[in-house]
């Protein structure tokens, strides 16, 4: 059976992906940094029938998260894919941001994404997998009001595409799915990102980025 280990389950897209995949018979793995989270969603989710286990994890520490990559892969049998959703959006200009500020918003969205890849692929090793990203349109249409969460989502973008080739020879596939609308919780477009990473997982032509909306 498949599973995938989704790093920042929240109730948009990571559950909404979750749910998803489960509906293919996959296991759903979800983490986030507190219980509170994580309890209501994996029941939610076995309600429907989707066998799901919870994580917590701090995504920003490199140790803790290949800790929680191996239970992942542990509970669930073995990863088929790994989700990396986890992203801090601050609506918030570069000039008007604090030192600790710009520091903890790009240890999420940028060196926690590096770690969870690496973690990922060292996982997989021979048998290979998916390695998905939540990308977003910032990157090709920055504004300066969202400063951190644009140029995280950018050095995403950017290591995906630049780690295709390499990792397709070890037999892991790695995108994203670039996502340029807001997404609320439990939401049709939550649903639709999710409907474009089963895709990107699913389908060995669909390339290594996947825009959502379609243009």
């Amino acid at each position: 059976m498949s599973a995938i280990f989704i790093i920042g389950a929240g109730p948009g897209i990571g559950e909404a992906a979750a749910e998803r995949f489960g509906r293919e018979g996959w296991k759903a793995v979800v983490s986030s940094r507190s219980p509170k989270n994580l309890d209501p969603m994996v029941a939610r989710l076995t309600g429907k029938g989707i066998e799901a286990h919870g994580v917590v994890l701090d995504a920003t520490s490199a140790a803790s998260l290949r800790v929680a990559m191996r239970t992942a892969d542990r509970i669930s049998g073995g990863l088929t894919a790994v989700l990396y959703n986890a992203a801090f959006v601050r609506q918030q200009d570069l000039f008007s941001m604090t030192d600790a500020e710009v520091e903890s918003d790009v240890a999420v969205n940028i060196t926690g994404g590096f770690h969870a890849i690496r973690a990922a692929a060292e996982t997989f090793g021979d048998r290979g997998g998916s390695i998905l990203v939540t990308g977003g349109g910032l990157t090709v249409e920055p504004h300066a009001s969202y400063a951190s969460l644009g140029a995280g989502k950018a050095a995403l973008r950017n290591l995906v595409q630049g780690l295709v080739p390499e990792l397709a020879a070890r037999g892991t596939r790695i995108g994203a799915v670039t996502v340029s609308t807001l997404v609320d919780p439990h939401s049709t477009e939550a649903r639709g990102v999710a409907d474009a990473l089963w895709r990107l997982a699913a389908d060995a032509d669909a390339g290594w980025e996947i825009a959502y909306p379609a243009a």
